[in-house]
């Protein structure tokens, strides 16, 4: 089932019905500023095991974290060094993923089979994703829309693959092929482990 948005203004009656869904287990894919992503409630172990099973891939590979905000990226991290704090400040909302090591409030069935518990963290610059973020007031568990290396960018697509599988598809228009950047902000200095969608500004950032 698609289910259409106002891009700039959407419907928090409509979001609400899905964090509400989401919670009870099922799963959506819904845009973000790079590609689609499969979403879950972190805290919902149905939910999180039905995202392993579409995406078909090993219980034990990292899946990212969404928050809407620094602050309740803050609230499930060990810490947060201020050169970080100062980096998220600048790029965030953005395509960029931070890896940070996790405190005890780590959502559990999100990282039930990881031996590290490090988290890959993004606040994409995506108005729906970021409202439904703030209305679920949680972070939300991802995995890009992808087979292999094939990414879906149409609803077509992504209705053709996903539609029996997940509970609705949020059609935020044709995506651009781009992944984040992620940044390994555990390591001092903080490493690049990817170039993506939005290292240009980074880069700038990091150089002046």
């Amino acid at each position: 089932m698609v289910l259409e948005f106002h891009e700039k203004n959407p419907d928090r009656r409509k979001l609400k019905k899905i964090s509400d869904s989401l919670k009870e287990g099922e799963v959506y894919i819904c845009p973000t500023d790079t590609v689609y992503s499969i979403i879950a409630d972190s805290h919902s172990k149905i939910g999180v095991e039905r995202l392993y099973t579409i995406k078909k891939i090993p219980k034990n590979q990292p899946l990212s974290l969404l928050c809407n905000s620094i602050e309740m990226a803050s609230s499930i991290v060990e810490t947060m060094p201020n050169t970080v704090f100062k980096i998220m400040k600048k790029l965030t909302p953005g395509p960029y993923t931070f890896i940070l090591k996790a405190n005890k409030l780590l959502p559990k069935p999100s990282f039930l089979h990881q031996k590290e518990k490090q988290i890959g963290i993004r606040i994409p610059n995506q108005k729906i994703l970021l409202d439904l973020i703030e209305i679920h007031d949680s972070p939300l568990t991802a995995t890009s829309a992808s087979v292999t290396d094939d990414f879906y960018i149409e609803m077509d697509d992504l209705e053709e693959t996903y539609g029996k599988l997940v509970e609705g598809i949020i059609d935020g228009g044709i995506q651009s092929i781009e992944l984040s950047t992620i940044l390994d902000c555990i390591s001092d200095p903080i490493q690049i482990l990817r170039e993506g969608k939005g290292i240009d500004q980074l880069q700038a950032l990091i150089q002046s």
